[in-house]
């Protein structure tokens, strides 16, 4: 017979199924011989069943716990909540200026003379200290630079020093402005002259170079280019405003009868080696109403040694 599990033909009834083994002689029941085990209830209901063996469940507190985390935590946000809310209202920018006042204090000189860095001489007039509010470790380019000090230093020293930082490497990135000195001990008031910039670039408009020198017995204006040389003479050493406009006229209309083309004039002044700074800086501030009213520039400032 075949099995009726794999199908296989055994050729006999009885014994193992050669392929899988089932044996073969239940196979040959009928059908409610094979099925007599499935009228049959696994448990007699007649019968009571031993009651199972249950463990009763013990009690947690895993709820009562979570509950406790959520209140805290919903306080804890509450708290963060409303106390950021009461920071908002504080004015914070008050507060701010208040450290930025007391880390970084304002030098009033800078602001006064209305430059951005100002040297600041010593007594003798040989080295100088920068006051300024610019961050010196980040100076931008075309930072104006001034130079002040004492009308009673000799000119010498000041003209040295302030030469010898305008021409260094320093100074390639920053722009001469102006020259100061106390007109007396107080230092509440000063004089005050624009410096020239540096002319570096020799490709450029080349200006007239025009001279001035004040000795105690002449006033002379100079134009090398134009072989120009006005000699003026004055009773004492000092400004004469009478024959200083006498001699600068004659330089002005040499100047004039040249084919300038619009070039600027830049103006020097120099002075005998004994002047001091504040009588080099008083005759500045009165030449340069005659100089300004022209569009003349200046200045730069020179000292020289003058025997008679």
């Amino acid at each position: 017979m075949r099995c009726r599990d794999c199908g296989y033909d055994n050729h006999r009834n009885s014994g193992k199924c050669d392929n899988c083994g089932f044996r073969l002689e239940p196979q040959t029941d009928s059908m409610k011989d094979q099925r007599a085990a499935m009228q049959k209830a696994l448990v007699d209901p007649d019968e009571n069943p031993k009651a199972p063996n249950l463990v009763p469940a013990q009690k947690t507190k895993s709820g009562l716990i979570g509950l406790i985390v959520f209140l805290v935590g919903a306080a804890g946000a509450l708290f963060i909540f409303t106390s950021f809310e009461r920071a908002e209202v504080e004015s914070e920018i008050d507060i701010a200026h208040e450290i930025v006042e007391e880390e970084i204090p304002i030098d009033s000189l800078p602001l006064m003379l209305g430059t951005d860095i100002v040297y600041v001489f010593n007594a003798e007039g040989t080295s100088a200290s920068p006051r300024t509010n610019v961050n010196l470790a980040l100076i931008p380019e075309g930072t104006k630079v001034s130079f002040l000090g004492s009308g009673s230093m000799s000119i010498q020293p000041v003209v040295n020093y302030m030469l010898q930082k305008i021409n260094g490497n320093d100074f390639r990135s920053l722009l001469p402005d102006s020259v100061y000195a106390w007109k007396d001990s107080t230092e509440t008031s000063y004089f005050s002259a624009p410096i020239l910039p540096v002319l570096r670039d020799t490709t450029g408009t080349q200006p007239v170079e025009l001279k001035i020198l004040f000795t105690d017995g002449w006033i002379r204006c100079m134009i090398e280019e134009f072989d120009t040389d006005v000699a003026e003479p004055i009773s004492g050493y000092g400004f004469n405003q009478s024959v200083f406009t006498r001699g600068f006229n004659q330089a002005v209309r040499s100047i004039e009868r040249k084919n300038t083309e619009d070039r600027p004039v830049h103006i020097t002044m120099i002075f005998p080696s004994e002047s001091t700074f504040g009588e080099a800086m008083d005759i500045i501030d009165s030449v340069a109403v005659y100089t300004d009213s022209l569009g003349y520039e200046g200045f730069n400032i020179r000292w020289v040694n003058v025997t008679n």
